[in-house]
């Protein structure tokens, strides 16, 4: 058994990281994909709105819970913004925090901010053309139709309800829209915790990273020929990347 920093990874908006394929790309580094509050296997965890706080909240606790001292923590996108507010007011969990493509302004929620301005009806709609074409609805976030994707594609959209993700995106929204959670980053940035980015190639010019991210960062890697579900498109690479990070903050 390996005796590695565990590496919890956090969803975005949709789905979850826990297909087999993505966990077992890491090799022996353990690993941990939690649901967020409304998502899988806490779905009815709470069955009303929620803030981005308390996704914090309920990942800090899944982290004590597991009684294993600091863990690397990874967010993609919208678990991106909500695993900076673990790092940031909880430093004692935290060996590293590496945002993955994470929410750093509303620019980066720009898909959460048009569905929390929908009603729930028009949500469901929408919703309802996902789960009708799977298949078209993640095509336009991979460059190629594997049949990966296409699995992921049905699991993610299985995973929560239209429901949750405009709870969601009104949480992303009231969150990041406030100036107060770009000071948060930025001091986060600033402390002992070591923080990486990652981004797609293929997606990185959308990500609006300002320039003392990139300058305060321990690391950043692009990675080559991917987009923003990377992690869908190569789990393999994905992993790498993560782990140079680690490894990075371990050598340091």
């Amino acid at each position: 058994m390996s005796h590695a920093t565990p590496i919890v990874l956090i969803h975005g908006l949709f789905g979850s990281q826990s297909a087999p394929e993505i966990i077992e790309a890491f090799g022996d580094t353990p690993i941990y994909a939690p649901d967020l509050i409304g998502y899988g296997a806490n779905r009815n965890l709470r069955p009303e709105g929620w803030a981005l706080q308390d996704q914090a909240d309920h990942i800090a606790t899944f982290i004590r819970n597991l009684d294993n001292g600091p863990i690397h923590l990874a967010g993609h996108s919208v678990g991106g913004a909500v695993s900076a507010l673990v790092a940031f007011e909880n430093p004692d969990l935290i060996a590293s925090y590496t945002s993955v493509e994470g929410n750093f302004t509303l620019k980066d929620a720009f898909w959460s901010s048009e569905i929390a301005k929908k009603t729930q009806h028009e949500v469901d709609k929408i919703y309802e053309s996902y789960e009708a074409d799977p298949n078209g609805w993640i095509s336009g976030a991979v460059k190629d139709l594997t049949p990966f994707a296409s699995q992921v594609a049905r699991q993610w959209l299985a995973n929560q309800t239209a429901r949750t993700i405009r709870h969601q995106a009104e949480a992303v929204v009231s969150a990041t829209g406030k100036p107060a959670y770009l000071k948060k980053m930025q001091a986060l940035m600033q402390s002992q915790i070591p923080v990486y980015l990652i981004a797609g190639a293929n997606s990185a010019r959308d990500w609006d990273t300002s320039n003392w991210a990139n300058e305060l960062c321990n690391k950043r890697i692009n990675l080559t020929d991917l987009g923003h579900l990377m992690m869908v498109e190569s789990p393999a690479d994905y992993a790498r990347a993560v782990k140079e990070c680690v490894m990075n903050q371990a050598k340091s």
